[in-house]
């Protein structure tokens, strides 16, 4: 049998809560994962739903080692993640992703669609395929500014009018980050 792709066993994220101004001391600890295992093989797709506040995104968190593990394991291509250096975390995290289901949530709302884009791009070495991704991103904005110019009711959406448009955006940026996981 082969290596699970990603591999989580019985992870625990726990934040203390403290009180005492001067002197803190931890009285507790919300527990926002609390003994989560799964494995995900090579081409698997897993989607992570539940009500809000259930830890999900605490999780995606945990895995790209973004917030500490109280306990457990989280490894990916076979490799721990808690026991990789800085600079291998950085290199491991361009070929991971969270999807929050809410791309407006998602958005930074301060960058453009284009900035947005642009920043895996920031990390990719120097190269003809730099240069085609920028080149395709660039035809992107293209499309984004005709689409906000042919439709002004763009300018103040809602979640309703824009969703085809979201969703044919996001697919477009998915496209473009399967290309960049590929340099």
């Amino acid at each position: 049998m082969s290596t699970p792709l990603l591999e989580l066993r019985d992870v625990q994220v726990h934040f203390p809560i403290q009180s005492g101004f001067v002197f803190r001391r931890t009285t507790g600890a919300v527990k926002a994962v609390d003994g989560v295992s799964l494995s995900v093989r090579r081409g698997e797709v897993l989607g992570l739903v539940g009500e809000s506040g259930c830890g999900k995104s605490t999780l995606a968190r945990a895995i790209l080692q973004l917030v500490p593990l109280t306990g457990g394991s989280i490894r990916l291509d076979g490799r721990d993640l808690a026991a990789c250096a800085p600079d291998e975390l950085v290199r491991l995290r361009r070929g991971l992703q969270m999807v929050f289901q809410d791309p407006y949530a998602s958005l930074n709302p301060r960058l453009t669609v284009f900035d947005a884009l642009a920043e895996p791009l920031r990390s990719t070495p120097a190269g003809p395929q730099r240069d085609e991704l920028l080149r395709q991103q660039q035809q992107l904005k293209q499309q984004t500014e005709r689409l906000m110019q042919q439709n002004p009711e763009l300018q103040k959406p809602t979640a309703r009018e824009t969703a085809p448009q979201v969703d044919r955006l996001l697919k477009q940026v998915e496209e473009l980050q399967q290309e960049l996981k590929r340099y």
